[in-house]
């Protein structure tokens, strides 16, 4: 016996046993296919088989193995699986690697699913780094499980690799070892076979990559990731979003056309700038990015009691705002740092192609310019009261012009302790905290120096646990929930009580300051925790939040301008710059004279479709629907938009100083 396990060493893995290591991978593909599709299945979204029963969730996660693009799941795992098995080499560390990572992979997408109901996509892979505060946004239940089961199968492997190196001569122990590779060469020519197969989607174009998925039955959602993964599966989406593109040329792109361009808005800026009087020179501007704002009473179906309007001041503050009205998000449940982009580089999300799903990460490190507002002036500096690792962030800012980034977690630049008080039993910043350090921020600017100021804020951030705030006095009466659903909308309807209250006070000592301060205040999205709004049934409603530019005294008397409060009562983030512009009566480069243009005679761009627009009766229109002027400066927008990020960069550097 021991003669016949050592001439089993010389060879490679036996006929019997590559057989075994296939059957085994296909088991565990085809289980892992089932196990991530029910991630996708047991949510309350209510998209096509969604659902919170148990039963019914495996049991549509069962029914989706009989499309073809679960072939291509199983595929993907199976190769993954034997690219595992052949470069640990032993079998149970192997099935145990595979495993886990399975087993990460599932909590991922459940969670992801559950806040945005989105799935992991490649640019999410960025967010490794930021380990530590992604599990504080988990189920801590789940994540208590994941880490149990992945401690019961670090010990089985333990065990069982122990039983094999004690007992090599058994008939278990050499069996184990025919499936296993004892020739390097042939071992490493599988290794190769298998990086080679599993490697193509990221070395292959946008469109090669979509054509090979297509050869499995893939059916691109170019709307909605949500709904490309229920129709497709979330391994088939994550590969078809791994090959990127900025943004496809657009029809006329040529160093002729954008000289005309640059003429044009040179021009354009021209006429603005001898009615604008201001340069920024003295002046804060600030953008308030409020974590998850919005009006709870815009929520349809949605009733409950518990005194005083929880919005009540914000509202008024709208009403005494030199501009206010609706804003509308791309983001729903989330993607935050996408709405954020828009109102720092004044370009729409929905001109850049489907595929380009994270400015920070796939466009700003690549593009060949980021012209954005913070450019224009002397300090520039962003506040976010939590990590500052997701979205690639730190970099990103490198690029567009932020000369500071404060965050709890920063080395050079870190947001103090002393301003970084929570509420209740919350663990993220409170607002009244975040605004008591931007006040310091402004108190402390030199009276020459323009200054911009963001802050990003993070009270009103998921996870809404019940009882967060204590005993909330505010009970949610309609629609009928459950216990734990009821409990978090309450959480978060307390959590916007304390921002109304604490944003009516910040605005109040903005008002009594000499400096002159304008204010770009706005919700980024709705929060995913009214679970029982569909947000693709009702895509305009839940996709709408409030902003409002606020001035105080002294940036009134500088700007000396007179207002349309409702001059844009429908706004797109990408607004905002020229909106902030215009407040300030600051004069512009051609980019932000063409931005301007847009805001003036272009409907609002509906982020969250292609092709949409919102006018200021709030009517939905398409690109159909514009006039021919209309279409002609939208297509100048895409000229200049896809000149500046990946095209051959005609315009003149003047275009955007």
């Amino acid at each position: 016996m021991k003669r016949k396990f050592q001439n089993l060493k010389l060879t490679s893995p036996t006929l019997n046993g590559w057989m075994r290591i296939l059957l085994i991978g296909l088991i565990f593909s085809i289980c892992t296919t089932v196990l991530l599709q029910f991630a996708m299945y047991f949510q309350t979204w209510g998209r096509f088989d969604q659902t919170t029963d148990i039963g019914q969730a495996f049991q549509a996660a069962c029914r989706f193995m009989e499309r073809p693009q679960a072939f291509f799941s199983v595929l993907v795992s199976l190769i993954l699986f034997i690219f595992i098995i052949v470069l640990t080499n032993h079998l149970f560390v192997g099935i145990a690697t595979y495993w886990v990572l399975v087993i990460v992979a599932f909590v991922a997408e459940y969670m992801k699913m559950k806040a945005r109901n989105e799935p992991i996509l490649f640019s999410d892979l960025s967010e490794v780094t930021a380990v530590g505060g992604l599990t504080q946004m988990v189920d801590k239940t789940l994540l208590f499980g994941a880490m149990v089961v992945i401690l019961v199968l670090v010990i089985l492997v333990v065990v069982l690799e122990t039983c094999i190196l004690k007992k090599r001569t058994s008939r278990f122990a050499e069996s184990v070892h025919g499936m296993m590779f004892q020739k390097m060469g042939e071992r490493l020519l599988t290794l190769c076979m298998s990086i080679v197969l599993l490697g193509t989607p990221f070395l292959v174009s946008v469109d090669s990559n979509r054509a090979l998925l297509e050869h499995f039955g893939y059916e691109w959602q170019s709307f909605n990731t949500g709904d490309d993964t229920m129709i497709n599966g979330p391994v088939m989406t994550f590969v078809s979003n791994i090959a990127t593109v900025i943004m496809r040329e657009p029809s006329g792109y040529s160093a002729k056309s954008m000289a005309k361009i640059d003429q044009k808005y040179e021009k354009y800026a021209a006429v603005l700038n001898k009615t604008r009087t201001n340069d920024l020179s003295g002046q804060t501007v600030i953008t308030l990015l409020s974590e998850s704002l919005t009006n709870p009473d815009k929520v349809e179906n949605l009733k409950y009691t518990g005194g005083a309007d929880v919005y009540k001041n914000i509202k008024q503050l709208k009403k005494n705002a030199v501009m206010s009205g609706t804003m509308l998000s791309s983001g729903y449940g989330g993607g935050t740092a996408n709405i954020e982009y828009m109102t720092l580089a004044g370009f729409p999300l929905s001109m850049y192609a489907p595929e380009m799903v994270v400015p920070y990460g796939q466009l700003v490190p690549f593009a060949n310019k980021v012209p954005t507002l913070p450019g224009l002036f002397d300090k520039r500096e962003v506040i976010h009261p939590y990590v500052g690792t997701f979205y690639n962030r730190r970099d990103a800012y490198k690029k567009m012009s932020i000369q500071k980034f404060y965050t709890t977690d920063g080395q050079k630049y870190k947001y103090p302790s002393s301003d970084a008080g929570t509420l209740g039993k919350s663990v993220y910043t409170a607002d009244k905290n975040a605004y008591r350090y931007l006040l310091k921020k402004i108190a402390k600017s030199s009276n020459k120096d323009s200054q911009f100021l963001q802050l990003m804020t993070m009270q009103n951030h998921m996870p809404y646990e019940p009882g967060e705030y204590g005993n909330s006095k505010y009970k949610v009466t309609s629609p009928t929930l459950s216990d734990t659903a009821r409990k978090q909308i309450e959480t978060y309807i307390t959590g916007v009580h304390y921002s109304d209250v604490a944003t009516k006070k910040l605005v109040a000592k903005l008002d009594k300051m000499q400096r002159p301060v304008t204010m770009i205040f706005y919700g980024d999205h709705w929060p995913g925790v009214f679970t029982f709004v569909d947000p693709n049934k009702q895509k305009e409603r839940s996709h709408e939040t409030d902003y409002f530019i606020y001035q105080n005294k002294a940036a009134r008397q500088q700007s000396k301008q007179t207002f349309n409060q409702h001059e844009r009562a429908y706004a797109s983030p990408s607004d905002f710059p020229a909106l902030a512009l215009q407040a300030t009566n600051s004069k512009v480069s051609p980019l932000f004279a063409l931005q301007t243009k847009i805001v003036n005679e272009l409907p609002a761009f509906a982020n969250y479709q292609r092709g949409r627009f919102v006018d200021n009766n709030g009517n939905q229109l398409s690109t159909k629907d514009l006039t021919k002027k209309q279409k002609a400066l939208l297509h100048d927008l895409k000229l200049v938009q896809y000149d500046l990020s990946s095209g051959e960069h005609y315009l003149k550097n003047s275009f955007t100083k």
